[in-house]
């Protein structure tokens, strides 16, 4: 099928004698890691609080007064008024496809990007492109003396070890925690909670804190893509690629305004929404059988009809769960395969 290039995920291999398996994170490392802890990691996402290191992601820093008139110039959704409300947008080349997907966050002073490690080039690029024109200064907090990451506390006692602050989504606040002093931001998917942006050192005092107050700190990167695929939630890199528009990964509602001013892109995103349908669309899968591998065929009838983007690293009431792209032209009511797995469609 057109359009079907390989779209990959680092998966979770299955486990070995002893119980251990490899998950390789989105920042290519690969890190050892128990099944037991996978679940354990799961439970606390859903039932308590659970520690999640998201230090592969890249934080960018746009300096200047006209920051966010650059960003309205140029992202799909509309940036808010308010001082400490953030968003999630795209960036898109002129013929709609998606360049990134990015969280913007404001700080007291600065706004802040969070951007997926293949995202951040082209965040980078475009920005860049732009910002002489603005006199906003762009720098990749992630390359400093002092780097800055990312840190999830998610689950419904994130609040409680927090001592609050109640947030919505992508709206920020300062909080000192234990001894360290960071941007906190609301979270709503795929686990409410909240996450934890500055330099390396003061992450790390915060997860010491958050440990010792019950956050369960196991959970590790599979636990939360488990949660992620559960919750049908795409990643840049994986789930979207630069071949994709935004109406084929189910982000319209999230990520675009159709009522902001023009934007690199707009034109085609629009014509797609209001006149046309897309020729593919990112569905939750469940696979009976064989867990198949990110990147493989969705086949029906011998014929290609889509692909596997994604596949969750620990079963979810007994089902494996995933992403992928299906056709449009693909019957949702005839069988589907993937390898040797049959697939569903979750609700």
């Amino acid at each position: 099928m057109t359009g079907m290039e390989d779209q990959r995920t680092p998966p979770l291999r299955e486990p070995q004698a002893g119980g251990e398996a490899v998950y390789t994170r989105p920042a290519g490392r690969s890190v050892p890691v128990q099944h037991d802890d996978l679940a354990a990691g799961y439970a606390a996402l859903r039932e308590a609080a659970a520690l999640v290191d998201l230090s592969h992601r890249t934080v960018l820093r746009l300096s200047g007064k006209k920051a966010v008139e650059l960003l309205n110039s140029v992202l799909t959704n509309q940036v808010p008024e308010g001082a400490h409300l953030g968003v999630y947008a795209l960036l898109l080349n002129p013929k709609g496809r998606i360049q990134t997907d990015l969280r913007l966050l404001k700080g007291d002073e600065d706004v802040l990007i969070d951007v997926e490690p293949e995202g951040a080039a082209a965040a980078k690029e475009l920005l860049g492109r732009y910002a002489p024109f603005y006199r906003v200064g762009v720098e990749d907090l992630s390359e400093t003396d002092a780097p800055w990451g990312v840190l999830g506390l998610y689950g419904p006692r994130a609040g409680d070890l927090l001592d609050g602050p109640e947030l919505a989504e992508h709206e920020t606040a300062g909080r000192t925690v234990g001894a360290a002093t960071v941007l906190v931001a609301g979270v709503s998917a795929p686990v409410p909670g909240y996450d934890l942006l500055g330099p390396a050192d003061a992450l790390s005092a915060a997860r010491e804190h958050l440990a010792g107050r019950g956050a369960v700190s196991c959970a590790g990167f599979g636990a939360y893509e488990t949660a992620r695929i559960e919750a049908g939630i795409p990643r840049f890199g994986s789930d979207i690629t630069p071949d994709n528009f935004p109406a084929e990964a189910g982000i319209l509602e999230r990520a675009v305004s159709f009522e902001k001013g023009c934007y690199p892109g707009q034109e085609t995103v629009a014509r797609m929404h209001y006149r046309g349908h897309p020729n593919r669309l990112l569905r939750r899968l469940i696979a009976d059988g064989p867990s198949p591998e990110p990147g493989a065929p969705i086949v029906q009838n011998a014929k290609q009809v889509g692909r596997i983007t994604s596949v969750a690293p620990l079963p979810v009431n007994g089902q494996t769960l995933a992403l992928g792209y299906l056709s449009r032209n693909a019957d949702t009511q005839d069988e589907l395969r993937a390898g040797d797995a049959v697939l569903g469609f979750l609700p």
